[in-house]
Order: C-alpha cells, then structure tokens, then sequence
C-alpha cells in the first residue's frame, strides 16, 4: 500500500521537529501516553468520545439520569470544570488555611458515580474556567486582598505571574488535587476508568499579557499540580506557548482548541486544526471544545432559536474533526443545565440549556439522536479510524456544492466522508474517487441540508455498493401521550420589601468584597444628602440604580454607567436599590468591584451605608419562604390587579399551587412560565430558580422534578422579588407547566 504525499511529508516534518525539541515524557506511559494519533491507555489505543456535564449546575439527585443518557449514546469520557468559587465562597485566613473549602465531597461523589458508569473523565479545575460562570471561577474575595500600602489590587493581576497571585492558585490546588488524584487512571488497576486528562489553563491566548509572564504562570501551574500528585497527561486549550514549549515541564503539556462555527465548520477547522498541526506535530488533535450548542443571554435569543446549532450542524462538525484527523472529541455542552441563584456570569440567562444533546431539564430530542448515532458509530468504528491516515484521492461530483475525502485504516477499510456547507438545501448526485494507485469508486449520495455523512468500505471490498453508510439513524424516540396538564396560578399576595433597619458603613475606595458580599443580588444603600441637592452616582456600566426619597421614586438608572439627578425639597431618607448584572467570566474585567463605585454631591464625611440579604445569611431566601415581617401583604388576581405599588424599590410576590400526582412509568420535566414587569429573582418551595429579566428572553424556568410536591394537599410555593425597570412590578401569568414534548417512559 502506498503512502500519500501528505504522510510522507508529515513524517518528515516530524523527524525535524523532534530534533529540535525534548522527547515528550509520561509519568506512566504504561498506563497512559499519547502521540501524534491518539491516546493510548493501558496499551489500548483510544477514541475519545466525550460531553461536558458540570456537576454544579444540575442538583445531586438528578446526576445518575444525566450519566445514564450519556452512556446510552456511546460516550465513553465526560469532561467537567471544578468551580474555584463554588467551593471557596469565604475568605480564608491566608492561603495554607483551607477552612473555608466545602462541597468536594460532591466533587468525589461525581467523579465516583463517573466511574461506576464507566466513563474516562477529563478534568478542568481552574483556576480561571470561564465557562459562563460568575468571575470565570475565582472567588469574589480574592478582589478584597490588599499588599501592604498599596491600593486594592487591580483585576489585571489575575491569571498572571503576581506571586500572590500564584500563591492562591497553589492554594485551590492543594485543596482540590488531593481528590482529583486518586480518581486518576494511573492510580487504579489497569482497565479501570477515571480521570485521564487534567488542564491547567483555559483560552489562555485571550489574554494580554508578555509571554515571559504567561510561561512563568503556565510553569507554576504545571508544577503545582505535579507536586499535587497528578501524573496523568496535562493540557490547555488556545495557549501558544504550550505549542512553542521545547523542553522543561510546559513540554510534558500540550494544547487543544476550541470550535464555535456554527455554519462556517470548513472554515474554522480548516484553519486552527492545521495551524495545531503544524505548530504540535508529536501530539494528538483534540477539541475540548467543540460545539455542541450556545449559551443565551439576557436581551438575547434562548439557545434552541438560535442559527447555527441544528441536529445536522452536530454531525457535520463532528465528522468533519473525524475527517480532519481528530480523536479526542469533548462537546460543550454534552449537557447544559442550568445557572440556579446568580451563578451564571454577567448578563447570563438562569438557563444554560445550550441546546445540548441532552437539555437541561434531562429530557432529549433530535440533537441528541446525532451525537447517539455518532456515538455508536465510535463503538463499532473508533478502533479502525484512531489510527487511520488521510488518504490523497482525485475527487469529482455532480454536485459542486458536495465534497469528499478519504480516510484508511490500518487493515485497509476506507472511509469516505462525504459533506456539503450548504444549510439551505438538499444535494444528491454521484460522486466519483481515485486514488494514487488508480483504484477507484463511484457512488450515489444523498444529503439533508447541512448534510455529512461517511461511507464505508470494510477491508478488501471494492464495490461501493457494499459499503455501508454511517453513522446509522439512531432509533426514534417514543412518547407517551397520557401527560398532565399545566397548572394556572391565578391568584397571589403582594407586598412591598420593608426596608432595612441595619446597615453597614463603607469607608472611602472600600470594596464590597471586603465586607463579605460576593453575590449579585439587590443591594439597599443609604445616601446622606441635602434636599436640592445634585447627585451623580457612578455604577458599572449596565448596572442599575433606583432611588427613592421620602419613600417616593426619584430616578432610575439601567445601562449608562452613572446618574445624575436632584433630589427634590425636603428630601431625606435617600434609599438606592442597585442591581448588579453579575461578574464577568472573561476578559480584563475580571475581578471588578460591583456596587455603588462613588456618590458625588452626598455630604462630606458621610460615608455610603449598604444593607445586603445575603450578608444575613440567607434572609432573602427566608423572606420567599415564609412572610416579610412588618410587611402590608394583599391579595390580587394575577394578570388583572398583580401591580405592586408605584413607589416601591423593590416588590414580593407569593403564589402557592397544587401539582397532580406522578404517574408510574411515565417521565416528564417541569418548568414555571412567567410573565412579568420588572428584574429579580424566582424561589420554588426554598430554592433559588434564578434570575428573572423583564426583557427576555427566558419565560420558562426549569424546576428540578426533586424541588417539586407532586399530588393532593402537597403546596408548591412560588416566590418572587421584582424591582422597577421601566413599566413599575407586576405580574401577567404564572403557571407550573409539563414539558410534554421531551416526556419519556421510564
């Protein structure tokens, strides 16, 4: 058989590129290593077929549905970030204090249940994930540390070569390797799944920053971690001086990339996987990214109406990374679930859907029925195309807007993939092959738009019509039809918040973070001014402040960054209510402070004064779960008489209602429609859903079936905080309504 041009190109490129740099070096290579092809794992070269699902955002109790529908659509690996801040939320001491980490044992319990469904799993501890989530990760206080006689700390020093920095990323993992290692493949018996794959940076060529910089930080990381007793591979994503590495420990790393094109796949892949290629000749390409749908966004689209993220677009994508020579291939999102409370990043929707193969409520449609197919296409296919070789064909079809390329696996079996960019129509036609030898194929095809599909041809066949097109339809997914019906909520109690009795003083340029809050929910705060007096309170941009004096509105402010206003005669008891849009999760904003930033024009020597619920340990959560104290609460009809008054900062709503009883062998997820006037925040039977925003474009919030009373006499208790935007608080509807089109027999 002979070699094509490419691959003998390729091999010598290689030998030139390996004696300009150290040799690759495994902790283990018995047990798992990896060259220009794949991963190899206890002797085992491996296809990785893999989704993210972060165990953060979906509840406990629900995670064993979750693995179960990836392990019915043939993944053999998820992927997870670990949330720095989700298990930090307080200040430590200093960073050899580790009494403030909670939760890893969900943390050991996820990667145990990973386990026992057999998963490899590939993990991505931070510090900076990203990942949509509130600050990429970092706790909110590491805002609030200070160096002796100097200023708060800008947010620039974060992810970079500042030892303190340093010290507090040394600091999350010494705390969270210690469970990470011992799930490693390395630290089992062979033939065991676990952890396979550990990165310690994240889209790092994102960052501005001199490349000394980034390779002492990128150095440190590696390092840690190593001493922190991982020694399965490392990796990053998107971080050229990884590929640039030529010895010490950043060559014992290497890089993956990342995919979000939506239509433009060729394109894309075209360019970065080729330019990985070239730049990481002795290791495998892998996408830890590759797009499996897309986050939404307040103002925005919801993920399942946006373009780009269709049942055909996964395929193609996916079997164009196949066809490109990819082996690791990690969906984001595999799952997308959902940012309960305010964890979601700046501007976030409170679902993270992404149009996933399997959706945040756990329910499945046609997109998931792609990544089953693919899924099982790998099962029966992934030992031959792991170490296939592109193969150079002449190719011509009758239909230009079609094309194809070959793949041949090592026993000679070919895979032809066959392709089209088109999204607005179908192609059929002929497409005709000839390799270097001169064999060659004719064949029918048949594409949907935005079709791709793979033809194959086992070893030793040469008649195209015995060959086999993959991947095979997955099988249709059968619904019940005897569901519930929706539940109207028609009646609720209204009251306006009380205002605060307590507050807490701020010094000048003092953070909010240095006071403990980290959160993004309403803040109170009490200006000192005289009456007549002009105003300018300075925010971050799109943040927003209402004010009122003498319990009457004054101003409202949404998206500019500063308001200037005069308060009226005889105006005193200055109250603002602000609310924050939440933390960035990417660029050099990271770490901001929030909140009032400065009042101009409030008397001299009259420090701001803040109240926050969360401050108090959870009292807005206690005020949705029972009555304000010292509230007036009155009973409306929703959609007729629900406005609160005119003049308030902020307004609850309280509504109850009965779910009917579950029927045995039938599954359905569960969500509230709302639809209302004003921003805040929802809470069902204690538990906070989300964020609610007036302008959309999320009105239907998932209610994990497990926070739900389901039959006779067994409440359902709905809360709602809402402020003023632009049309005062009220609400239009409210229901708990069945997602009927995802039921399920169970």
């Amino acid at each position: 058989m002979k070699q094509s041009l490419f691959t003998v190109a390729f091999c010598l490129f290689l030998a030139s590129f390996c004696r300009a740099q150290e040799p690759r070096s495994f902790a283990h290579p018995d047990r798992i290593r990896y060259d220009a092809q794949c991963l190899t794992i206890d002797g085992k070269d491996t296809f990785i077929y893999s989704g993210a699902f972060h165990y953060f955002r979906c509840p406990k109790e629900l995670w064993r549905d979750r693995f179960q529908k990836f392990k019915e659509a043939g993944f053999n690996a998820v992927e997870t970030y670990i949330a720095w801040n989700w298990h930090e939320r307080e200040m430590p001491k200093s960073p050899e204090d580790f009494s403030k980490i909670s939760g890893l044992q969900d943390l050991d319990d996820w990667l145990t249940m990973a386990e026992e469904f057999g998963f490899y799993v590939i993990i991505r501890p931070g510090p900076y994930i990203c990942a949509e989530w509130d600050n990429g990760g970092f706790p909110r206080w590491l805002s609030a540390l200070e160096k002796p006689a100097e200023p708060l700390r800008k947010p620039i020093w974060l992810r970079t070569d500042d030892p303190v920095f340093l010290a507090w990323s040394k600091h999350w993992l010494d705390a969270v390797c210690p469970v990470i290692a011992k799930h490693q493949i390395t630290h089992k018996a062979a033939g065991q799944p676990g952890i396979i794959l550990f990165q310690i940076e994240n889209e790092y060529d994102y960052v501005k920053l001199a490349a000394d910089a980034k390779v002492k930080h990128l150095t440190t990381l590696a390092e840690d971690a190593k001493a922190d007793g991982i020694d399965v591979p490392l990796f990053t994503c998107n971080t050229h001086q990884i590929r640039e590495a030529k010895s010490g420990p950043l060559r014992e790393v290497f890089d993956s990339r990342n995919f979000y094109p939506r239509w433009n796949v060729k394109r894309d892949l075209d360019k970065d996987l080729s330019k990985l290629r070239s730049e990481q000749p002795d290791a495998m390409l892998m996408t830890v990214e590759l797009q499996g749908g897309w986050f939404s966004e307040m103002g925005g689209k919801l993920s399942e109406q946006q373009e780009g993220v269709t049942a055909s677009q996964i395929q193609n994508i996916t079997l164009y990374a196949w066809q490109s020579g990819e082996t690791l291939t990690n969906y984001y999102m595999g799952f997308g679930g959902t940012n309960f409370d305010d964890w979601g990043a700046r501007k976030m929707t409170t679902s993270y859907d992404y149009n996933a193969p399997v959706r945040e409520h756990g329910g499945v449609d046609a997109r998931y029925q792609r990544a089953y197919a693919l899924g099982q296409m790998i099962r029966e296919h992934g030992s031959k195309l792991v170490r296939s070789e592109p193969v150079q064909i002449e190719a011509t079809t009758t239909d230009s807007a079609v094309q194809i390329a070959e793949r041949r696996a090592k026993d000679g079996s070919r895979y032809f993939f066959v392709r089209t960019d088109d999204h607005a129509q179908s192609h059929k036609g002929n497409a005709h092959a000839k390799e270097s030898d001169g064999t060659e194929f004719s064949f029918d095809f048949d594409l949907e738009p935005f079709g791709s599909l793979v033809l194959y041809l086992p070893s030793g066949v040469a008649d195209a019509k015995q060959g086999e097109w993959l991947p095979k339809p997955a099988p249709e997914i059968k619904r019940p039809t005897d569901l519930p019906a929706s539940v109207n909520i028609t009646t609720a109690k209204i009251s306006a918040d009380p205002l605060p009795a307590k507050w807490t003083t701020l010094q000048p340029n003092e953070s909010l973070e240095a006071h403990g809050v980290f959160g993004s929910h309403f803040l109170y705060y009490k200006i000192a001014a005289q009456s007549g007096t002009t105003l300018t309170i300075h925010v971050q941009p799109e943040d927003s402040v209402v004010i009122s004096a003498n319990g009457k509105l004054v101003h409202g402010m949404s998206d500019k960054g500063q308001l200037v206003f005069t308060l009226p005669p005889n105006a005193k008891d200055v109250v603002a209510l602000y609310e924050n849009l939440g933390h960035v999760n990417f660029g050099d904003k990271l770490g901001e402070s929030h909140g009032i930033l400065s009042v101009q024009g409030a008397e001299e020597n009259s420090p701001l004064q803040f109240f926050s619920d969360e401050r108090e340990h959870g009292l807005e959560l206690s005020r949705a779960e029972t009555p304000v104290a010292g509230a007036n609460w009155k009973q409306v009809s929703i959609g007729k008489n629900a406005a609160a008054e005119p003049d308030a900062l902020l307004a609850w709503y309280r509504m109850q209602c009965e779910l009917p009883g579950q029927k045995p062998g039938v599954w359905v997820p569960w969500h509230l429609h709302l639809e209302a006037n004003g921003n805040g925040f929802i809470y069902v039977n204690g538990h906070c859903l989300g964020r609610y925003w007036q302008v959309g474009p999320q009105h239907d919030f998932y209610i994990p079936e497990t926070w739900l009373n389901f039959g006779k006499d067994k409440t359902n208790v709905v809360a709602l905080d809402l402020r003023p935007v632009d049309k005062g608080m009220s609400v239009q509807s409210a229901q708990i309504a069945p997602d009927t089109n995802f039921a399920e027999f169970r």
